[in-house]
């Protein structure tokens, strides 16, 4: 097939500072969106190596680290040296960092340098159809922990930290095609098509679904400790309601943040994030509270405890990804007086527990000091 030639016409503002001249041939990439980046064919793009010295005495764990930040930044070939020979430990991280990422490969290994490369293909790769994959993923995972203190028998030899290694794959592949595609140009990384979420969006997305697989690793476990007690039903029906709408929120919200637009649900599905932050309170006083006759062991306690807190941790990051719809749909609407409005389901509702008369929070996001509670418990 003969090569496609295409005739481009710049000013001369915009050639000179390049040293284009006339006749000269250039490097031609498309971008999801219909960006169209043009380079100077002699110009070739510079290497993307990331080189990391591993020192003595250093904990292995900040060598996956920085691995992973490589990664994440763009790197397309991992120089990894250690003084003399590499350590099995060292080898080892290298080998579980080349697992756990969409994929780079061990291309050498001699004395005390190992290479690995990236044959992937990186930054060529649409957004979109990642972020629906690492949806499902999280929410399979989600709902499984759920089942954990209904079926522990045979959830019990679930690997649940190597499904969640699959949603940390999804989600530090997306960061990096981000990475790329902002290196070959900042404004053919600033979308996926018109319709979809700008890449800070995209980011914040990504991180709150990665942080809820987290927590559903949490549920799970708990939830096996927590069935270990034989807790009667009228603590098993509850939380089973209470984390059954917590999936309810999470499928209403990504759906806001990645396909309809409409403020009106989006700001539905935060309120509905309140109120079950208002339930999870509710439970907790009913079951911990002192004094109380609900006959909860200590045994059963801490399990039920912790499970209780990662499910009222995931509704908070379930609100982030409702605020991405939200922005979304602000945004749409401030440039488009005439934008239709999305006529999905309606937003899953429930009747919160009794107040003390106040009124609700003014507020868009999680009570004060349930931030900082996230930021350090994940």
């Amino acid at each position: 097939m003969d090569a496609e030639m295409v005739g481009v016409e710049l000013p001369p503002a915009g050639a000179a500072p390049r040293r284009l001249v006339v006749g000269a041939t250039g490097d031609r990439r498309a971008f999801p969106g219909g960006s169209l980046v043009l380079r100077d064919a002699r110009r070739k793009a510079p290497s993307r190596t990331a080189v990391i010295e591993v020192l003595a005495g250093r904990p292995r764990e900040h060598l996956f680290r920085t691995l992973v930040a490589a990664y994440l930044g763009g790197a397309q070939e991992f120089v990894v040296r250690e003084p003399l020979e590499l350590s099995p430990e060292t080898r080892a991280v290298a080998r579980s960092f080349a697992r756990r990422t969409f994929r780079p490969e061990v291309v050498s290994e001699e004395g005390g340098t190992l290479v690995l490369r990236d044959v992937s293909r990186g930054g060529d790769l649409e957004v979109p159809p990642l972020l629906r994959r690492m949806f499902q993923v999280v929410v399979a995972l989600q709902s499984d922990a759920g089942r954990t203190w209904h079926e522990p028998d045979r959830l019990r030899g679930v690997d649940w930290a190597g499904r969640d290694d699959d949603v940390d794959r999804h989600a530090w592949l997306i960061e990096r095609i981000l990475s790329l595609r902002w290196a070959e140009s900042p404004r053919a990384a600033g979308s996926d098509g018109l319709d979809g979420p700008s890449p800070l969006q995209t980011m914040l997305l990504v991180r709150s679904l990665e942080r809820i697989g987290d927590h559903a690793v949490q549920i799970a476990e708990h939830g096996l400790r927590w069935s270990e007690t034989s807790p009667p039903d009228r603590f098993v029906r509850p939380l089973t309601e209470l984390h059954a709408q917590v999936l309810d929120l999470l499928h209403v919200a990504v759906g806001l943040a990645t396909e309809s637009r409409d403020a009106n649900r989006a700001n539905d599905a935060i309120d509905l994030g309140e109120a079950l932050h208002a339930t999870y309170e509710t439970l907790s006083e009913s079951f911990f509270a002192r004094g109380s006759r609900s006959g909860l062991s200590a045994v059963a306690g801490v399990p039920l405890g912790l499970l209780l807190q990662s499910i009222d941790r995931t509704v908070s990051y379930g609100q982030d990804i409702a605020e991405v719809g939200l922005d979304r749909s602000v945004e749409v609407l401030a440039g488009a007086a005439a934008a239709e409005r999305g006529d999905g389901a309606p937003v899953p509702t429930i009747r919160p527990p009794p107040s003390d008369g106040g009124g609700g929070r003014a507020r868009r996001r999680a009570p004060a000091g349930y931030r900082s509670l996230k930021k350090t418990g994940r």
